[in-house]
């Protein structure tokens, strides 16, 4: 069996990896006396997976976490007993027992990803046509450096699902992540600079993942919602 939860990970702990992260949760769950399910072998650890990794210094409010369980718990119970043993800086919102493990895993499941970024200076009039620009192009070529091997040009417009400028004048971003295409957030700061050159280099701290979700037919969900869940 499985239990399937979201939490936010912001403030000091933005700044540490992806391994350390489920390193933390470890020995939060042991703490909590959560009664996970353990690998077999020699060096035996506990069945737990997230969704995909954060860059290091930025922020996340709908991150996600599997983990296998021996026995059930219930959600609520799960959620106050690891928030009491979790550093500040990691907090569980919600979960959800999902009974068995026949789940796609989150890093198969999660394909979209809500990316809000503080821009560098407060110049709403002219950024709200900047991305009507990015709105109305068909294509936006950016370049990928790669280990080893020769750089990489992609067409990242078709991944980028929702372009917007919020209440408070931040830009909001909808695109692909994950096997199946994915945009980095420093390249949608790239893309940007096709329409206003010189646009200041944008701190990875000015960039906050505000969740990750799964396209579902026609819609954009969560993966603690019931038509995933149904799914098993």
């Amino acid at each position: 069996m499985m239990i399937r939860s979201r939490f936010a990970k912001k403030r000091r702990l933005r700044y540490i990896s992806h391994l350390e992260l489920l390193d933390t949760f470890r020995r939060a769950v042991r703490r909590a006396k959560i009664p996970g399910k353990y690998s077999e072998g020699y060096n035996p650890t506990l069945n737990l997976s997230l969704s995909q990794p954060l860059p290091v210094g930025m922020p996340g409010g709908g991150e996600y976490l599997d983990l296998e369980l021996k026995e059930s718990v219930s959600g609520e119970k799960f959620v106050i007993e690891l928030n009491k043993n979790l550093p500040a800086g990691i907090k569980m919102d919600e979960a959800r027992m999902v009974g068995d493990k026949n789940l796609k895993s989150l890093q198969a499941l999660v394909d979209r990803a809500r990316y809000i970024i503080e821009p560098p200076e407060n110049k709403d009039d002219e950024y709200r046509i900047i991305l009507d620009k990015l709105k109305n192009s068909c294509e936006l070529i950016v370049t990928r450096e790669r280990r080893n091997k020769d750089d990489r040009q992609y067409n990242i417009r078709e991944m980028i699902h929702e372009i917007d400028l919020t209440e408070d004048n931040r830009w909001s971003f909808l695109v692909s992540t994950g096997s199946r295409g994915n945009v980095r957030p420093q390249e949608i700061v790239q893309a940007l600079r096709k329409f206003k050159p010189g646009l200041p280099v944008i701190p990875i701290t000015n960039f906050y993942r505000e969740g990750m979700y799964v396209s579902y037919e026609d819609r954009i969900i969560t993966p603690l919602s019931e038509e995933i869940l149904k799914e098993r």
